[in-house]
């Protein structure tokens, strides 16, 4: 999450560190269910990208599973089926970033 803040009242950014090639795999646990299971929030000018789930399974704490994860401007693949199920992620690296990124490889 590039925008994580302790507060509510957080300004969005604009500057952010860049995010890539993070491998989520094998994890186990549960999540409150006031709050998405999962949060991608990536920056506006610096997109998440090659990120990667694969044996994903979070539950609810307590209550009724809340089957939205949440991502924003986040680019990457799920491997395996997750639970929740991850239809957000993006596919294809945006072209305005693309170059940046293959400049950065």
């Amino acid at each position: 999450d590039q925008y994580y803040c302790l507060t509510k009242n957080c300004s969005n950014q604009t500057s952010a560190v860049q995010v890539k090639d993070i491998v989520y795999s094998n994890i186990k646990g549960t999540y409150d269910v006031r709050s998405p299971p999962m949060n991608f929030a990536c920056s506006d000018s610096v997109p998440c990208t090659n990120l990667t789930l694969t044996e994903v399974e979070l539950l609810p704490a307590q209550g009724q599973t809340r089957a939205n994860p949440f991502c924003w401007n986040a680019y990457g693949t799920v491997q395996t089926l997750t639970t929740p199920l991850v239809y957000c992620l993006l596919e294809e690296i945006p072209q305005a970033f693309k170059q940046n990124y293959i400049d950065s490889c």
